[in-house]
Parts: C-alpha cells; structure tokens; sequence
C-alpha cells in the first residue's frame, strides 16, 4: 500500500470542524497551533495570561471577540528564569489556583523529551496548552532563524494538537519584516513557522502607535487589526486588564459583516475624497472600516472606478 491509498480521504470521508469548534476566542485564538509572537516587551506573556483567564472564567467575550469555549484547566510551559513566579502573580486571584499548571520546559534536546509531554498532556487533557517561549525551547545549538530548526520544532509540537490539545506558542518578532512576510506574520522562523502554525498573533507596542493586535488566521472570519490597552486589574496586584480602545464605527447605512465593502463604496460616492486610486482609498478608510487596505483594494476596485473626475459605482450589477 502507498501513502495516498494509506491516508487519502474523500471529502465526505473528512470531518467538518464548524467555526465555533475551530477557535477558543473568536478570530483571535484556535484549537489547533496558535502562534503569538511581538518584540521583547511587548506584553505576550501579559496577553496569554488574559486570554486564559477568559477562558477559564467562561467569560463571553474577550477583547469584544466571542468566547467559545470555557477551560477547566491550562498548562503552561516556561523557559525564562523565574517566569512560574511571574506567572503566578499574574493569575493568582483571577482564575482558580488548580486551574493552571506550569512546568519548566528544560533540556529539550533529549531524546524522548517532546514525546514525554505529549504523554502527560493528553494524560492530563488541558483545555490549552501555552508554551512560552519557542526560543527559549529550541534544543542546544539550534538557530531559530534557520527553517531546518523550525521545521523540527514544528514536527515535534503538531503531536500535541493532533491529539485534540490546543496549542499557543509565544515567541518573538524578527526587526522589521523577514523573507517577504507581512506585518502580521512575522515571527522570527519566518515562513516554516507560519506555515506549519496557520494562525498568527502579532502583538506591537510603540509609543506613537501603542499597543495593537494584528492577526493572519485560516478559517478568521476577518482579520485583526485592534488597537488596545493593557493595566493592572487593581493597584496591589498584577492581574492584567486587558481593553479594546477603540470600537470600528458603522458605517451609515448598517450592512452586515459580510457587506460592509458596500457601504464603504456608497459613502465614497457620497463623500468623493481628494484620493484618486483605489489604493489610496483603501488606505484612507482603512482604519474606519477596521481591515486592512489590502482586503480593501480589491472590494473597492470590483465596485468602483473614476468618471469625470469623480467616484461613481461600475454598475447596479457589480453591487
């Protein structure tokens, strides 16, 4: 027998996962590999630590996204010296305290290390399991910026969500982009971590822009691009608040999710801005509509086109 005859499926051999079941928080964290990644400060582990007390508190929503699944318990797997204590601070008084574990992940290069935490996760079945940070897990010599590394760090962690197991790897962003990946999908491993983990978190913190969650997820009904704000939960402890500072506006009249390219056209037309390129359009409503000019551009150009001086509508049809 050959590989394909072995493992090939038709398609109505495949089961259907439904969107409710593909993500943890909606557009933002999946029940397959997560991979959450930003500079040295940014707030990562901060934003891992308030997506599990979400999760674990059953909250409905997180950040204004939908909460779909409430955790009984998350394993967390450290690398950084005293990050368990840090992490504790975080949690302790927000969730129950038998509802996280963490673990040292040390000495990875053994034989039969990754192997022996996929035996104890699925043994123990946590609802998530967070690994911060993918740097810090690399085995003795292992270069993470090298694609043979993060194609065998990749091979030894699919196990774990191939199991049923969530995954959420923390790691870290390259300076400025890499190998032609986007802003959104830029951890340092470049293209055989985005490809193998299919659903990227990037977290950015700037003075001059502040904090802002960007997203490139398979099965997303949108991608994120969410400015927010992070303090402590009350002055003498370091439980971390996370908020969405600010809301996407309606455009006037309400279309639904999957026409608001519509509703930006029309107000186009009604506005007719100085812009006179789609490309331009799409970067001056990008903010307004909450996506990114590159979903945009190609909306925008199937619906209008430059007449006269003005922006007009190709046709009732195109609509």
């Amino acid at each position: 027998m050959g590989v394909i005859s072995d493992t090939g499926r038709t398609l109505d051999q495949i089961e259907t996962v439904p969107y409710e079941q593909a993500f943890l928080i909606g557009d933002l964290l999946t029940t397959s590999i997560t991979m959450l990644s930003g500079e040295p400060k940014a707030g990562k582990t901060l934003l891992a630590a308030g997506m599990a007390i979400a999760l674990i508190n059953g909250h409905s929503e997180f950040l204004g996204l939908p909460v779909h699944q409430r955790l009984d318990h998350i394993i967390f797997g450290v690398t950084d010296e005293g990050a368990s204590a840090e992490l504790k601070a975080r949690l302790t008084g927000a969730v129950p305290d038998n509802s996280v574990t963490v673990f040292p992940v040390e000495d990875t290069g053994r034989d039969g290390f990754w192997a022996s935490v996929l035996e104890d996760l699925v043994q123990m079945r946590p609802g998530l399991f967070v690994l911060d940070n993918v740097i810090g897990a690399l085995a003795p010599g292992e270069d993470i910026s090298e694609p043979s590394a993060a194609a065998r760090f990749m091979r030894s962690v699919r196990p774990i969500s191939s199991a049923g197991i969530p995954v959420l790897l923390v790691t870290h962003t390259p300076k400025g982009t890499a190998e032609g990946m986007s802003v959104a999908s830029s951890p340092i491993g470049g293209r055989q971590f985005g490809a193998a983990a299919r659903s990227l978190i990037t977290l950015r913190n700037s003075g001059k822009k502040g904090r802002r969650i960007q997203t490139a997820i398979n099965r997303a009904r949108e991608d994120l691009d969410l400015k927010v704000t992070v303090r402590r939960a009350t002055a003498d402890s370091e439980v971390p608040l996370w908020e969405r500072e600010e809301t996407r506006p309606n455009i006037v009249p309400l279309y639904d999710a999957k026409s608001w390219h519509l509703g930006l056209a029309d107000r186009i037309v009604r506005e007719q801005p100085t812009e006179t390129s789609i490309k331009g359009l799409a970067h001056r409503y990008a903010e307004d509509v909450g996506r990114k000019p590159e979903t945009i551009r190609p909306k925008l150009a199937e619906l209008l086109t430059r007449s006269g001086g003005r922006w007009v509508r190709k046709s009732t049809e195109a609509a």
